[in-house]
């Protein structure tokens, strides 16, 4: 945990001391992967950037294809977009037109779930694809934020550990 980043009052929650460790990465990168192929999942999509390093480790291991969740401007060809509220404005999340389909039945991967706002944002874009079914699954739940609470009402999700944020 790092206390008052990026600004103060804000104690930020670091993936990198998992990172820094190559076992503990290898354990959590595993760990996921266990859960992808019992439940049988078609694609795996992550939330840039930090949502990447984990979803396109699991991706490789369980050899199911990736769908990066980038941010307005970074994909080229023809994309799908979801606006969304922050707390200071509004941002885009956008995939690619043709990278999820009906069929599929997707994880979305990020590294933590505070408010929940891009997790929401991340099924209303995908949910533009009309898949079988959507489920999250996040390396820290900031369970006293209480986005994982909002979240769960409507979609399965699982995570590694809880904080609080």
């Amino acid at each position: 945990m790092i206390p008052d980043f990026p600004k103060k009052g804000i104690l930020f929650q670091d993936i990198t001391s998992i990172t820094d460790n190559k076992l503990l990465f290898k354990e959590v990168v595993d760990e996921i992967s266990k859960y992808v192929k019992k439940n049988k999942f078609t694609k795996i999509a992550a939330v840039e950037a930090r949502g990447f390093i984990f979803g396109s480790a699991v991706s490789y291991k369980t050899e199911i294809p990736f769908v990066p969740i980038r941010k307005k401007g970074k994909l080229p060809g023809k994309v799908l977009k979801q606006k969304y509220k922050l707390e200071y404005g509004t941002d885009e999340i956008q995939i690619h037109r043709n990278s999820i389909n009906e069929k599929d039945k997707v994880l979305v991967i990020d590294d933590l779930i505070a408010t929940g706002g891009t997790a929401f944002a991340s099924a209303n874009l995908i949910n533009k694809c009309k898949v079988r079914s959507i489920e999250f699954f996040f390396i820290i739940d900031l369970k006293n934020i209480g986005g994982s609470q909002k979240l769960g009402e409507k979609y399965k999700l699982s995570s590694i550990l809880e904080a609080e944020g």
